[in-house]
């Protein structure tokens, strides 16, 4: 999977994304054989579950027993699209995010302090659970501010189904759109200052004046990632366990966001823990 990502990060930012899908390159072979070990992998773990005993409360065995409108299972293929799909949307997405805000408020201490605020007022000695998640909100903009600054998924791909036209240049049906949150969320129309880190453009007074896709590390419209409200969550529960009991003091050395499949820091990131 590491292969895969950094290969597609590569056509993504690289020539390959202006050569049609039939060209050969060193990339695409190495992105064919990754795909070859993965989709073995898949096939491997699927025959393991099929051979079982009963169902396992699992998301791959809810697939194998899924059926739709018609009574049909889905396909090896659909499964194996399906799965892969999963993985990656699960694949250090929350992770990378958390890294990227552990950098940011080591570089804020007054973001770090209100969000140290809400979690003393809110949770006081108790850990956080799921129906906190509507009280932090300003932990939510943390999250929603280190994800406009460093989102995960950095460059979107589409194919127009309909002729448009785009900045005054035509866009016939099956050309294919490209659209980068990571140039979008730093756009000065949208967030005024836009290179500097403030959750507090997400707060009663500002959230309601960003527009729509503007902001968009999930994607949007109907092929809008599915997991988005449990990201959400996760990653803000995740934030507040561990802000509540430590400091994360993050190198001050600065950071260079590597654009593999997912935006990955271009080196390890330390940092020194202290109990709060």
């Amino acid at each position: 999977m590491d292969v895969a990502q950094r290969e597609i990060g590569a056509e993504f930012s690289g020539i390959g994304a202006l050569l049609p899908d039939w060209v050969p390159t060193r990339g695409r072979s190495r992105i064919r054989r990754a795909a070859a070990v993965i989709d073995a992998e898949v096939a491997r773990v699927v025959a393991e579950h099929r051979q079982g005993d009963g169902e396992r409360p699992d998301l791959l065995s809810r697939l194998l027993a899924a059926r739709d409108e018609t009574g049909a299972r889905l396909s090896d293929e659909e499964i194996r699209d399906e799965t892969v799909t999963l993985y990656i949307g699960g694949h250090e997405t929350t992770s990378s995010t958390l890294v990227w805000a552990w950098y940011l408020l080591a570089r804020s201490p007054g973001v770090r302090e209100a969000l140290a605020g809400e979690l003393d007022r809110v949770l006081g000695d108790r850990e956080p659970g799921f129906d906190d998640y509507a009280q932090l909100t300003y932990a939510q903009a943390v999250v929603k501010e280190t994800l406009r600054l460093y989102p995960t998924i950095w460059l979107l791909t589409g194919v127009a189904k309909e002729g448009a036209r785009i900045g005054g240049l035509p866009l016939p049906p099956g050309t294919r759109v490209w659209s980068s949150q990571w140039a979008t969320h730093r756009d000065a129309r949208w967030f005024p200052e836009p290179e500097e880190f403030r959750p507090e453009r997400w707060g009663p007074d500002g959230g309601d004046g960003i527009p729509e896709y503007a902001w968009f590390p999930f994607g949007g419209g109907p092929r809008a990632c599915l997991g988005a409200r449990f990201a959400m969550v996760e990653t803000v529960l995740v934030l507040a366990v561990l802000a509540r009991r430590f400091d994360l003091d993050v190198d001050p050395g600065e950071i260079r966001p590597v654009p593999a499949l997912t935006l990955q820091p271009d080196r390890e990131v330390l940092a020194t823990v202290r109990a709060r």
